[in-house]
């Protein structure tokens, strides 16, 4: 079975779940769904697991390592009307995304 690397993953907060469905809208939007064989969005919990350092107290970690997810997240890639884009549609919302490095970002409601 073909993991989809786009799944909302169980465990997320209602707030968590919304702010994955925002991103997805986005992404599907302009046909940018390309991970680049990395999965997209993980619990809190899981990135604890992982032994990762920032993001452990949002909502959703967002991993844009690579693919289509970079140009919405990463402030290197200069995209900055898809970053502002993805930022107005979460921020709208209520969500605050934190980059924490270049490679995943941390988003809180």
């Amino acid at each position: 079975m073909e993991r989809d690397d786009l799944a909302i993953p169980d465990g997320l907060s209602s707030a968590g779940k919304r702010a994955a469905e925002i991103i997805l809208k986005v992404l599907k939007k302009h046909d940018m769904t390309y991970t680049g064989g990395c999965r997209a969005f993980y619990t809190p919990k899981e990135w604890c697991e992982r032994e990762e350092k920032y993001g452990l107290n949002s909502e959703l970690i967002v991993c844009h390592d690579g693919g289509n997810l970079a140009h919405f997240f990463n402030w290197d890639y200069e995209e900055y009307a898809l970053l502002d884009e993805m930022f107005f549609a979460l921020e709208e919302e209520g969500y605050t995304p934190d980059p924490c490095y270049g490679w995943y970002t941390a988003i809180y409601s």
